[in-house]
């Protein structure tokens, strides 16, 4: 069985693959796409990096894995929120199930997989992790990495004030990240050369994120400005380089070659405010607020406005600015009366809708979906909202850890901001911040070639298909606790059989190895305030 590679780029989306491969502007990946399968991958819901790469890594749905945003909470009922990390991951990942079999493994800038742990092969954390940290395994491999790239670095943090008003230098972090990536891939593969390597490049999530509204003429803050409407096409045109390399790398090696996004990519064109709707609707009351408590509900706001106009100006006082954001940050659940509300909308979630019920009685519970449907009746009411109950999504013994409502508007193209807002209007025009134009959506990419991969197209698959059809082109048993399929109808005549799709439990197929729990709660925050997740 040949050896395999699987290069996620994260956020991909077919609307601007398409595009750029029509204009000859991604020769590399326009060759892997002719010489394979290519189609759509179906994210998690919610579509967001955390519950979508464990899944990816899992094959299991978030009722499984009991994740559902980067902050999650480990007992139903409770709203002490922690960050993932890699407990959530070993022994459960279909590079374990490899391990065990005594197939070497490079897993590289995977988000959340923080502490990295003891594996056949080498691991490397990615998002949720910072360059001064340990995030390699074995420990030695960070100065390896260092040297290889002139100093490593894990993000650019494009939501971070220093960056509003100067795409120019956003653009230049990001092409000096992937090119740090690349050299990264290529020492790993040729030097370490594990039997399996799955490498992730972000950089693409986070210049979606940022320079969607300069890339799309029809989003509603569409700022034409000479040079970046171009952006997204040239940090694309780079990238694409480096899929160019692997692939190289995979055919000298005989090697399948898979490429994968968590989740896709599309406009953000209004915000609704879920705390001020919950509020209005009576759902919801404040709690008796200290003044630092009053700073963080009323007036952070308007103090994150004023901080990132300053910093655009004087990019020397960021991390001042970064530094009083600290003192008065808030937890998800600060400035709600528990008592008196019915229900909540933790401030970390800005891609749906997540309400959690404080309320038992159903008849609350059914009031609150009424009313988040009547919406679309509104005279400024968006086009549609689709409301979910977790069994509507989930199945699996952490289903009871979900949100009790999850819904998207306007299939995503609405952010949903559970944070203070300026004004006590439900709805505003525009994304959540300036570096948000661009939001998650489900409809991902996926890519298939190699010597055990076919051509065609149209494939339609979920992230939960990818694990068992890695483990399948290995010639491994598919642990019964995936929820994926081997996508077979992809691989050449004969090289799938009924002994290589057999089933067995995790625990027959895995060793055990102990990981330890992230304790940097407060740290992971931070980071992903940079990044602006929460």
């Amino acid at each position: 069985m040949t050896d395999s590679i699987v290069l996620g780029l994260d956020g991909a989306t077919w609307e601007i693959l398409n595009k750029l491969i029509k204009k000859d502007s991604l020769p590399n990946l326009k060759k892997v796409q002719s010489d394979g399968w290519t189609g759509d991958l179906e994210s998690t819901f919610p579509p967001i990096t955390a519950p979508a790469w464990l899944s990816m890594a899992t094959g299991q749905n978030p009722g499984k894995t009991g994740v559902f945003y980067f902050l999650n909470r480990d007992v139903p009922d409770s709203f002490e929120f922690k960050p993932l990390g890699s407990d959530k991951f070993q022994g459960r990942c279909f590079w374990d199930v490899l391990a065990a079999h005594d197939q070497s493994v490079g897993i590289f800038n995977y988000p959340m997989l923080y502490p990295p742990y003891e594996t056949d092969g080498f691991m490397v954390s990615g998002l949720g992790s910072e360059a001064d940290d340990t995030i390699t395994y074995p420990e030695s491999l960070g100065g390896e990495l260092d040297e290889v790239t002139d100093g490593y670095q894990v993000k650019v943090p494009y939501a971070d004030p220093k960056y509003q008003g100067r795409p120019n230098v956003l653009e230049r972090d990001l092409l000096d990240i992937i090119e740090k990536r690349e050299q990264a891939i290529e020492y790993l593969l040729t030097e370490k050369d594990p039997d399996h390597f799955f490498g992730i490049i972000s950089a693409t999530d986070w210049a979606q994120h940022y320079f969607w509204r300069y890339y799309d003429d029809e989003h509603a803050m569409y700022e034409p400005s000479a040079g970046h409407e171009d952006a997204l096409q040239r940090i694309w045109e780079r990238v694409d380089e480096t899929v160019g390399l692997v692939a190289e790398h995979a055919q000298k090696e005989n090697a399948n070659l898979l490429l994968v996004s968590d989740h896709g990519f599309g406009p953000v064109n209004r915000t609704f405010h879920s705390n001020v709707w919950l509020e209005q609707q009576g759902f919801s009351s404040p709690a008796e607020q200290s003044v630092v408590d009053q700073t963080r509900t009323k007036y952070f706001p308007y103090l994150r406005q004023v901080g990132e106009a300053v910093v655009r100006f004087v990019p020397q006082l960021n991390d001042f600015a970064k530094s009083v954001g600290k003192s008065i940050r808030s937890s998800p659940g600060d400035g709600i009366d528990f008592d008196q509300s019915v229900a909540f909308a933790p401030r970390q979630n800005l891609t749906c809708g997540m309400i959690y019920m404080l309320s038992e009685d159903p008849e609350d519970k059914q009031a609150v979906i009424d009313e988040l449907n009547a919406l679309v009746r509104r005279e400024d009411g968006p086009e549609s909202i689709d409301v979910y109950e977790p069994e509507d999504l989930y199945h699996g013994p952490k289903t009871d850890l979900a949100p009790d409502l999850l819904f998207k508007i306007d299939g995503f193209e609405c952010a949903v901001d559970p944070r203070p807002a300026t004004e006590n209007n439900l709805f505003s025009d525009g994304s959540p911040s300036e570096a948000r134009s661009g939001g998650h959506n489900q409809e991902g990419i996926f890519v298939a070639t190699g010597p055990d991969i076919g051509t065609g197209d149209n494939v339609t698959a979920t992230i939960y298909d990818i694990a068992p059809t890695v483990l399948c082109l290995h010639g491994t048993s598919i642990p019964e606790e995936m929820d994926g399929n081997v996508l077979g109808d992809l691989f050449e005549p004969g090289v799938s059989n009924d002994q290589e799709i057999e089933t067995d439990s995790l625990e027959n197929l895995t060793r055990s190895i102990r990981s330890p729990k992230r304790e940097d709660n407060q740290e992971v925050q931070e980071r992903l305030e940079d990044l602006g997740y929460i």
